[in-house]
C-alpha cells in the first residue's frame, strides 16, 4: 500500500492503534544535505503494511503518534539513521525499540550482519538491492521502487519474531537490556556541542593558542551557516582553509583572498562574518582560552592485552558470537587501565550487564592473579582458575 493523502494516512494508523510491535524503516537521501531528505517511512504491523509518503502528506501526526507510543515495539534494522529522523520528527526519543541488527549480533549471527544477509539467514530468500541507490526523493517513485522499499518492513517482522525465538531458546533475552540504551537516549541524537566542534578537526594542537581561539570560532560559524543553508559544513569551508584561516587570521577581504581553498563566492557571501568570527577569537583572553584535553594513549604491559584478548577470544568461540560483539579491543585495553589505575571497575561496560558474566568476571581473575594459562592439546590456550573467589 502506498499512501499520498492525509486521509489515507488517517485510516491505516486507525488500523494499527492498537498493534503491540511496529517494524519501521525509512528512505532518505542525504549526500550533500546537512539533515537526511526524507522520501518514504515504511511501516508494518505484520498483518498490515504501508509506505507512506511525507512529500506528498505535510502532516504526518497520526503516524508520529503511534511512533511516540511507549507501549508499542519499534523495530529497526541498523536503527541509528532512521531514528535520527525520527527524533527530529516526534521532537522526542523513541521507545521502547528492538534493533535486529544488534540482537542478531548476540545470538551469534554475526557483528554488523546487513538486512539483506539476515533475510536470507531467516527466510531463505534474497533480497532485490536494484533501487539501493534511488533518489527517493524524486517524483513519481515506480511501482518496482515502492515494492522495494515495502520489502523492508515486510521481511523485517518476521525476521524480529524469528531473533525473539532465538533470543529465548538460548536464554539471551536479557543480553539484549542494555544494548539499546544509547538508541533510546535523546543525548545521542542532538545536535552537536558547537563549544566542541573544534575536536573534528585534525592537526589542531599545532595552532598557537591565540589561533585556536580562532578556530573555535570559525567552526561554530560554520557549523551555524550548515545548519542554516541544510549542506554540508565542508562544502562552505574545508578543514585546511578553516586551519589556514586560523593561523593567518585576516582582517580584511584582501587577506581572505590569499587563504587557499577559500572560495571567492564563499568570501562574497560570508566575509563579514568570517572576519568577525576571527576578530572574536583574538578578542579571547589567554586564561579564557579552551584548553585541549591531553592526549591519552594507555599502553598495558606487554603481553597483557594479547592474554586478555585471547581470553575473549576462547569465550566468545564458546558462545558462538563475534569476539567484537563480547569485547572488542578498545574495551579490553580500557578496562586493563581502569584496573591498572585503580579507577572504578565497576562502572566499566564489561563489568556490567550479560558481559560481566560472559567475560568480565573472567578479565579481572586474570588481571588479579587468579588464573593460570596453559597451551591445550588442540593448540588452544586454556585457563585455569587459582581462586574461584572473586573480591570485588
Amino acid at each position: 500500500m502506498y499512501l499520498t493523502t492525509e486521509k489515507d494516512l488517517a485510516n491505516f494508523c486507525e488500523q494499527l492503534r492498537s498493534s503491540p510491535i511496529l517494524a519501521i524503516d525509512t528512505e532518505f537521501v542525504r549526500e550533500r544535505t546537512y539533515y537526511h531528505k526524507l522520501g518514504l517511512i515504511q511501516v508494518s504491523d505484520g498483518t498490515h503494511f504501508a509506505a507512506i509518503d511525507p512529500i506528498y502528506i505535510s502532516n504526518l501526526d497520526p503516524l508520529l503518534d503511534l511512533i511516540r507510543n511507549h507501549n508499542t515495539v519499534k523495530v529497526f534494522h541498523a536503527a541509528r539513521q532512521d531514528l535520527e529522523i525520527l527524533y527530529r520528527l516526534c521532537g522526542e526519543m523513541i521507545q521502547p525499540i528492538f534493533d535486529t541488527q544488534i540482537a542478531a549480533a548476540v545470538v551469534g549471527w554475526g557483528a554488523q550482519i546487513s538486512f539483506a544477509k539476515i533475510v536470507n539467514k531467516v527466510l531463505g530468500k534474497k533480497i532485490d538491492k536494484s533501487e539501493t541507490y534511488t533518489d527517493w526523493c524524486r517524483r513519481p517513485l515506480s511501482e518496482r521502487q515502492i515494492e522495494y522499499a515495502l520489502d523492508d518492513v515486510r521481511l523485517l517482522f518476521p525476521v524480529y519474531e524469528d531473533l525473539k525465538k532465538v533470543l529465548k531458546k538460548l536464554n539471551r533475552d536479557e543480553w539484549l537490556q542494555g544494548e539499546f540504551i544509547k538508541l533510546e537516549d535523546p543525548n545521542t541524537f542532538q545536535s552537536p556541542n558547537l563549544e566542541k566542534l573544534y575536536m573534528r578537526i585534525k592537526n589542531i594542537r599545532t595552532l598557537a593558542p591565540k589561533n585556536f581561539a580562532i578556530i573555535c570560532e570559525l567552526a561554530q560559524w560554520r557549523e551555524k551557516e550548515a545548519q542554516d543553508r541544510d549542506c554540508l559544513a565542508k562544502t562552505i569551508v574545508r578543514d585546511e582553509s578553516l586551519l589556514e584561516l586560523s593561523r593567518k587570521a585576516p582582517i580584511d577581504i584582501e587577506g581572505l583572498n590569499c587563504i587557499r581553498g577559500l572560495h571567492k563566492n564563499e568570501i562574497t557571501r560570508s566575509n563579514k562574518n568570517i572576519l568577525a568570527a576571527i576578530q572574536r577569537g583574538l578578542k579571547v583572553p589567554l586564561d579564557q582560552i579552551i584548553k585541549l584535553p591531553e592526549l591519552e594513549i594507555y599502553k598495558a604491559p606487554p603481553g597483557i592485552e594479547e592474554i586478555l584478548s585471547a581470553l575473549v577470544q576462547i569465550k566468545a568461540d564458546k558462545l558462538n558470537i563475534e569476539p567484537s560483539v563480547l569485547a572488542d579491543r578498545k574495551k579490553v585495553n580500557d578496562f586493563v587501565k581502569c584496573f591498572d589505575q585503580n579507577s572504578s571497575i565497576k562502572n566499566h561496560p564489561l563489568f556490567s550487564g550479560w558481559r560481566k558474566q560472559a567475560i568480565g568476571d573472567q578479565l579481572y581473575l586474570a588481571l588479579s592473579g587468579k588464573t593460570a594459562f596453559a597451551i591445550g592439546g588442540n593448540g588452544q590456550l586454556i585457563d585455569f582458575p587459582i581462586d574461584s573467589n572473586l573480591n570485588k
